[in-house]
């Protein structure tokens, strides 16, 4: 009976929203970023892939979790929001993804109007050369995160519905397993509602996959579901670019979507 919104991050986010009554559905062009393309140092969440990151808020400098054990070879997409929202809780980035210039830290390395975040040292990775995370790195993630929240809030806006009308909020996809929570909602990924209405599902595509291919009843469940939905165009509305440009900021715009942040970011 309560309103659920079904999210699996990837290349596309696909979204679907609904209930008994009613089911939505929409896609978003969200890039490869959360699997690691586009990023220099990105990888898929695989053995040597960085996982998990902390940031010292005093120094900036990163301590963080590998896939396997031993030396980084890059890192993967749940590691790149852990960097994301530690970079920016800790006040060495600003809304706009921007490193802050007016403190020094030995781990950011400012050339010019280009700066980089020191993620490894030289010597301390699989491959012997540092892992860095650039600007356009990051700049590549807030697209990719402001697709996905932008689609969403559309969505549900169509639906005369808010975040809050969920009762349920299902993640899928790769990363979901290893995915920080308050890391995603912090830099405006997943949105700022009661952290018990979160479910992980996993690779569900992989799932819903094998369960087809082995069961009749699924399949003709499938079938059924995919004949209630309705199917949301984005590139029909209009109002999906104002989502999406208010979305291009950690974590948005719209500090009122997120009052929860106020408390675990300085000043």
């Amino acid at each position: 009976d309560d309103i659920a919104l079904f999210l699996d991050v990837g290349t596309n986010g696909e979204i679907v929203a609904g209930n008994r009554d009613f089911l939505m559905a929409c896609a978003c062009s969200a890039g490869p970023a959360f699997e690691g393309g586009g990023i220099e140092n990105g990888m898929r969440a695989t053995v040597g892939a960085i996982d998990h990151v902390t940031i010292d808020r005093a120094s900036g400098r990163a301590t963080y979790t590998v896939i396997g054990g031993g030396l980084p070879a890059g890192i993967c997409g749940s590691g790149l929001i852990d960097l994301l929202s530690g970079l920016f809780l800790s006040g060495w980035l600003d809304p706009a993804g921007r490193f802050e210039r007016s403190r020094k830290s030995a781990h950011i390395r400012i050339d010019g109007r280009r700066a980089s975040y020191i993620l490894a040292a030289e010597g301390q990775t699989l491959s012997g050369t540092a892992i860095l995370i650039s600007e356009n790195d990051i700049e590549n993630l807030m697209r990719a995160k402001a697709a996905i929240y932008a689609a969403a809030a559309l969505m549900l806006e169509q639906a005369g519905l808010g975040f809050d009308s969920l009762g349920a909020f299902y993640v899928a996809g790769g990363f979901g397993r290893r995915l920080n929570l308050d890391n995603a909602i912090s830099i405006g990924l997943l949105p700022d509602i009661d952290p018990e209405r979160f479910f992980y599902l996993g690779n569900a595509s992989l799932k819903g996959t094998r369960l087809a291919l082995l069961t009749r009843e699924f399949r003709d469940l499938q079938r059924a579901t995919a004949g209630r939905m309705t199917y949301l165009d984005l590139s029909a509305f209009s109002g999906y670019m104002d989502q999406y440009t208010a979305a291009l900021f950690l974590p948005h715009t719209d500090l009122s979507r997120f009052p929860r942040l106020s408390a675990r970011r300085p000043g």
